[in-house]
């Protein structure tokens, strides 16, 4: 009897709690469709037809779909969230587009993703885009940036890096004991653990840390890498009329201060986000105006899920990023921050 008692005690206890996630889960399903959606009117005439857009975005780049929580409590781009903005702003109609972007980059797979978005939108829409940045724009978030019409940054920003990041390939020579202290993981080498592996297809143990990469299988990552970045150089040169010569031995995949940006010819102009508007109202003779910007007002439930990840580990969603990146065969993301 008492086990009975115990075990309906301990089913019903678990019955009310996924009840409890199932409620949270659909509550911020509705919460991200209503407020992530949201365009005001943030400057301008109301009444003006000249329709001005301002779309904020912050982070690195890539794929997240199945994090719900995550989506609420730190920032990343999200191309299927950006299409969705898109999406209404094509209702607005809209006559210029600011994308306001601070983004080291991101996967390669997310980067492609969302510059096609943006491609998509202003081949259907014919809408003046201008990509803007106070903080990074930088190799994904570059890349993305060849969609736009002009590339404008503030004093003090950092552009650039138009490369690829390959995987590394971390080889420990006939390892003999793994570790984990207050100091880390360690490991020790000298003949000895053996790693036995059931894999079937060549390479399918690719980056096993146990046995060192063959020959082919460095050269095969090396073409993937190479492939993209002939992409992404390609890109470039279309978009900001320099020669894939001068891209390659000249700038390369450094980082630039805005004032070399320009000089490289990487971006259009350096100035605020106050003279911007004054030059698209110049540029496109606007007699009034009005500006849309997505604003995210948090539901209460979305303020109490921050709190309590303020009150843990702040480190565990910047975790989830770094696994994402360290996971893809290639990212667009300076080598310096892919690591994390």
């Amino acid at each position: 009897m008492l086990f009975f008692s115990v075990f309906f005690r301990t089913l019903g206890f678990l019955s009310a709690l996924l009840i409890f996630l199932i409620i949270i889960s659909i509550l911020l399903h509705f919460s991200n469709n209503t407020e992530k959606k949201q365009f005001v009117i943030t400057d301008g005439v109301q009444s003006s037809k000249n329709n001005i857009a301002k779309i904020n975005l912050n982070g690195p780049i890539f794929n997240n779909n199945n994090n719900v929580l995550g989506n609420n409590l730190y920032n990343y781009i999200n191309p299927k969230l950006v299409k969705s903005y898109l999406e209404e702003l094509k209702k607005l109609q809209i006559s210029v587009l600011i994308i306001n972007i601070n983004s080291p980059g991101g996967t390669v797979s997310a980067t492609a993703e969302l510059e096609e978005i943006f491609s998509e939108f202003k081949k259907t829409t014919k809408t003046k885009v201008y990509f803007f940045t106070k903080e990074i724009l930088a190799s994904g978030g570059y890349w993305v940036a060849t969609t736009a019409d002009k590339i404008f940054a503030s004093y003090g920003s950092v552009i650039g890096s138009i490369g690829v990041s390959g995987p590394s390939w971390f080889y420990y020579n006939t390892p003999t004991s793994l570790s984990s202290g207050i100091f880390g993981q360690t490991i020790e080498t000298r003949e000895g653990i053996e790693v036995f592996n059931q894999n079937a297809g060549e390479g399918k143990d690719l980056f096993n840390p146990f046995r060192r990469p063959t020959n082919d299988e460095i050269k095969h990552l090396q073409n993937i890498v190479d492939d993209i970045y002939i992409d992404f150089l390609t890109k470039v040169s279309k978009s900001r009329k320099i020669e894939i010569s001068n891209l390659k031995k000249n700038i390369g995949a450094l980082i630039y201060s805005s004032n070399q940006a320009k000089n490289n010819f990487l971006i259009d102009d350096i100035l605020n986000y106050e003279t911007l508007i004054k030059l698209i109202i110049k540029e496109n003779e606007f007699e009034d105006y009005k500006i849309y910007e997505n604003r995210v007002s948090n539901s209460i439930l979305s303020n109490l899920l921050v709190k309590y990840k303020d009150q843990t580990d702040d480190n565990y969603f910047l975790k989830n990023i770094c696994r994402n990146f360290k996971t893809n065969i290639s990212v667009v993301i300076p080598a310096y921050l892919k690591n994390c």
